[in-house]
C-alpha cells in the first residue's frame, strides 16, 4: 500500500485541526471518530483518527487509503465527497479528514428503527443507489473493501451515500506484490476469499453487496450472537450464508441477486454493472 503523498492532499485544501470547531460526536470505530463540526463557517463532518490505538500501523494504513490519489478525486451523488484533509506522516501528526456533512443517520440505523417502513420497493431503492456507488468506484480501480449498511450514510431526502474508504486498495490490471496489509473490514460482510487471505477484488465488494440486500430485506444482523472464528471458519469451508427467510415477500430476481452476489467463487458472481442493470428492471 501506498505511503501518503505530498500530491494527494493537493488535490483536496489543507486543514489545520485548529482551526475546526467540533460540535458533538456521531460515531466512533476502531480507528477513528466522526464529528459533526464548523469549518469556515460551514457544517461539515470530521473524521479525527485515534492516537492511543493499539494497532498505530492499520490506524495509519486506513487514513492514508482514504488519501489516495483515486479516492480524493471521486465525485458522485451517492459517494460522500471529501473537502480537505491535513498532511500526516504518523498518527502523532494528528491525521484527520473534513468531509460534506451528510446526515447523523446510516442505513443500519434505518434497518434498526421500528418506526421506518422497508417495503420492497425501498430495499431496491436501497440497492440501486449503493450498487451505482460502488460501480463508479470500480470503473475508478477502487476496491472499497468494507460494504456494511452502517457505512452508508442517509440524506435527509432519504438517499443513500457510500462512506468510509478506510479499508479501500486500488486494484490494478497487473498487482505487483502486494504490500501487507492490516486493514480486514467487517467480519460478516469479508468476502470468503479475503478471509483466507487472498489477494482483494472488486468481486470482494459484490460479496459485501449479497449480505447487505439479506439484510435490506430482513433487517436482522448476519450472523448475530455467533461466535466470530466458527462463523468465519464455516464461511470459508461449509458455505456457510445468512438464513433465508421463507415466504414470497419478495422477488425471485432480487434473491436471485443475492445469492449469486454471495457466491463461494468469485468469477460466479455478477459485476457491479450487472447488478445496476438488473436493479433497473426491479425498480
Amino acid at each position: 500500500m501506498r505511503m501518503l503523498a505530498q500530491e494527494s492532499v493537493e488535490l483536496i485544501p489543507r486543514v489545520d485541526i485548529n482551526d475546526v470547531k467540533v460540535i458533538r460526536l456521531l460515531g466512533s470505530g476502531g480507528f477513528g471518530s466522526v464529528f459533526e463540526a464548523i469549518h469556515n463557517n460551514c457544517k461539515v463532518a470530521l473524521k479525527k483518527f485515534h492516537t492511543n490505538t493499539r494497532n498505530k500501523k492499520a490506524a495509519m494504513q486506513s487514513f492514508e487509503a482514504e488519501m489516495h490519489n483515486e479516492v480524493l478525486s471521486l465525485k458522485h451523488p451517492n459517494i460522500v465527497k471529501v473537502l480537505a484533509a491535513n498532511v500526516a506522516s504518523s498518527l502523532e501528526d494528528q491525521p484527520c479528514i473534513i468531509m460534506e456533512f451528510v446526515s447523523t443517520r446510516n442505513l443500519q440505523h434505518v434497518i434498526d428503527d421500528v418506526e421506518e417502513k422497508i417495503d420492497f420497493k425501498r430495499r431496491v431503492k436501497f440497492a440501486y443507489e449503493v450498487a451505482t456507488a460502488l460501480e463508479y468506484v470500480h470503473e475508478n480501480n477502487i476496491a472499497h473493501l468494507d460494504l456494511k449498511p452502517a457505512n452508508v450514510l442517509v440524506t435527509q431526502e432519504g438517499n443513500c451515500k457510500l462512506a468510509d474508504f478506510g479499508c479501500c486498495q486500488i486494484i490494478q490490471e497487473r498487482p505487483n506484490t502486494p504490500s501487507r496489509s492490516y486493514l480486514t473490514g467487517t467480519f460478516a460482510y469479508r468476502a470468503p476469499e479475503l478471509l483466507k487471505g487472498e489477494s482483494p477484488t472488486f468481486k470482494a465488494d459484490v460479496f459485501s453487496f449479497g449480505i447487505c440486500l439479506w439484510q435490506f430485506w430482513t433487517r436482522e444482523i448476519p450472523y448475530k450472537l455467533q461466535n466470530h472464528q466458527i462463523v468465519i471458519f464455516r464461511v470459508v469451508a461449509c458455505n456457510l450464508r445468512p438464513e433465508i427467510p421463507e415466504g414470497n415477500d419478495v422477488d425471485n430476481r432480487y434473491r436471485e441477486l443475492m445469492t449469486s452476489s454471495w457466491s463461494g467463487n468469485p468469477e460466479d458472481r455478477p459485476t457491479m454493472a450487472e447488478v445496476v442493470n438488473l436493479l433497473k428492471g426491479l425498480a
